[in-house]
């Protein structure tokens, strides 16, 4: 079973971060892809007033082979970047340790990246190659998944979508409410005091697991104990 890891680096430990001298209201999207080869983070979207800029940038630093706009919107484009074989910082770590980069946000003081790990050694592996490049990083989320990797897990139980999909669908959620937790405790078969745990649990994975953790809220050192990380998830539903 997998694990999805939040977690936040300094700017200048991830390339685009140490290339770029971003504003403080520019934020970089990575664009989700599935990795082959040696293909490491090809696709990142940015603010379009200041593309321009960004692919000067990148064109004039040795660590970048190749960079080119390859779409763009009304706001932004979507850059491609073939990385040089010299290329450092996290972005090696990520490249040595075959690490899935689901999803990455940087601005100019940070990048929160979401990353799936095959295991919890292969976390432990790619956090001992940062320590050795002296990499600062931290822990903001981490999850065990036996979901396929698409965005649509968020990181939750089945017990915990089940309930808050019921618990959507019948009008919980609604003003003024059209359901109580006895009512989905009824309608799920468990107790309404194991109703509301299971959603605030629920409610709490689906934000840490999707706007906290594109702002990095709340990061805790990734030297924390894996396994109690790991224990407390999985109590979460007993």
């Amino acid at each position: 079973m997998s694990l999805v890891a939040t977690v936040v680096v300094p700017a200048a430990a991830f390339p685009l971060g140490s290339l770029l001298d971003l504003d403080e209201d520019v934020t970089l999207t990575v664009e989700t892809t599935v990795p082959t080869g040696e293909s490491v983070v090809p696709y990142f979207w940015a603010p379009a007033d200041v593309a321009d800029s960004i692919v000067d940038t990148l064109e004039s630093d040795q660590t970048v082979a190749a960079v080119s706009i390859v779409d763009e919107t009304d706001d932004h484009v979507l850059v491609k970047i073939a990385w040089d074989d010299s290329v450092n910082g996290v972005l090696e770590s990520i490249r040595e340790r075959d690490v899935i980069v689901t999803s990455a946000v940087g601005t100019e003081t940070r990048w929160t990246f979401r990353l799936r790990f095959p295991s919890s050694e292969d976390l432990s592996a790619f956090y001992s190659s940062c320590l050795e490049r002296d990499i600062s990083i931290e822990l903001v989320r981490l999850h065990e998944t036996g979901e396929p990797s698409g965005g649509r897990g968020f990181g939750l139980t089945t017990a915990q979508r089940e309930l808050l999909i019921a618990a959507y669908e019948a009008g919980y959620f609604d003003v003024p409410r059209r359901t109580t937790l006895v009512e989905l405790g009824d309608r799920l078969d468990v107790s309404d005091s194991a109703v509301s745990q299971r959603l605030r649990r629920g409610l709490a994975e689906l934000i840490g697991s999707t706007i906290a953790a594109e702002a990095g809220s709340g990061p805790t050192p990734l030297s924390r104990r894996l396994d109690a990380e790991l224990e407390i998830d999985a109590q979460q539903d007993h």
